[in-house]
């Protein structure tokens, strides 16, 4: 394993700033969330996440897998099949990812009610 370094999230050259786009992608937070239950299988994955391509979803493991986030298990039973899991890294920020979609879902009105005020009012 290589030594430990600090990135800085805020130079565009940094790593760091690739990882923090990785993890706050729109599918890749919903599908991290999700997998805080356990090892999940593509068509569990697919229907939780609501909306998500098979392209994008395909998109979106591969990253996570590339990035050291997910594991990416094949089964030999019959049919053949595959689960995806956290690793140890995602374990990290994955209760932060929770916290933030709780949050989103306890001011969902409070969002909707300030966006249709704004969106109703005239603009300068």
């Amino acid at each position: 394993m290589q030594e430990s370094t600090r990135g800085n999230v805020r130079d565009p050259a940094c790593p760091g700033r690739q990882l923090f786009d990785l993890v706050t992608a729109r599918w890749a937070s919903l599908v991290l969330v999700d997998l805080i239950a356990g090892p999940q299988r593509w068509s569990e994955l697919r229907r939780r996440a609501g909306g998500v391509s098979d392209k994008m979803l395909a998109q979106t493991l591969r990253d996570l897998e590339a990035g050291g986030l997910i594991t990416r298990t094949v089964h030999t039973s019959r049919p053949p099949t595959v689960q995806y899991a956290l690793t140890d890294l995602a374990r990290g920020v994955t209760s932060a990812l929770q916290h933030l979609q709780d949050w989103a879902e306890q001011h969902t009105g409070d969002y909707v009610h300030h966006r249709d005020t704004y969106e109703s009012s005239p603009q300068p």
